[in-house]
């Protein structure tokens, strides 16, 4: 299983034999509505095509599994959404909600945004979150994203409209800590 390590977690190649784990993840009831923004229904095997062809696609993308056990905890990726000046990027990430409360995605967002500026020379990467997870704003606050914009009654869930907030983050605005994030990437370097 190669890939990277963080303090706690793995972040592994995404490969077809984690189809299950991610089409499992994604229908949870508890993450659905968070990161796809859509209704909680059966999912047909074109979403997992979807779903298939969105890792292979990102620039980035991460199969996040518990560093002690190998256990699977959710994904990550970060996509290039200007493909002509490979400027800016788009993250994502989603975790089972086990996993939630513990600070992996802190962990695991800091890895990748970080990663992402220094391999892939972005100047910014963007990320669209719905402003009632607050779990994940406080995150992404906490990594150095800021709020540059607001959609207004973005989407209709549990009987009320939710906005989406627009986030977004430049190199300069990395928060300073986490001190493995240097020597992941030094020991990147010695292997090539």
């Amino acid at each position: 299983m190669a890939g990277f390590t963080t303090e706690r977690l793995l972040l592994c190649p995404y490969t077809e034999a984690d189809l299950d784990d991610l089409t499992s993840l994604c229908g949870n009831p508890l993450v659905w509505p968070l990161v796809l923004h859509d209704e909680v229904s059966p999912r047909s095997p074109k979403f997992r095509e979807r779903l298939r062809l969105s890792m292979e696609r990102a620039v980035f993308a991460a199969i996040i599994r518990l560093k002690s056990t190998g256990e699977f905890m959710g994904q990550a990726m970060v996509t290039v959404t200007d493909t002509k000046h490979f400027l800016e990027g788009s993250f994502a990430i989603c975790l089972l909600p086990k996993f939630w409360n513990n600070g992996y995605g802190t962990e695991a967002t800091h890895y990748m945004v970080d990663y992402s500026f220094r391999w892939f020379d972005l100047q910014r990467i963007s990320l669209t979150v719905l402003s009632s997870n607050l779990r994940a704003i406080a995150v992404y606050q906490k990594i150095g994203f800021r709020i540059e914009g607001r959609k207004r009654r973005f989407w209709w869930m549990s009987g009320r409209w939710d906005d989406i907030f627009l986030m977004g983050i430049l190199y300069e605005d990395m928060r300073p800590g986490a001190a493995f994030h240097d020597q992941s990437v030094t020991n990147v370097v010695k292997h090539l």
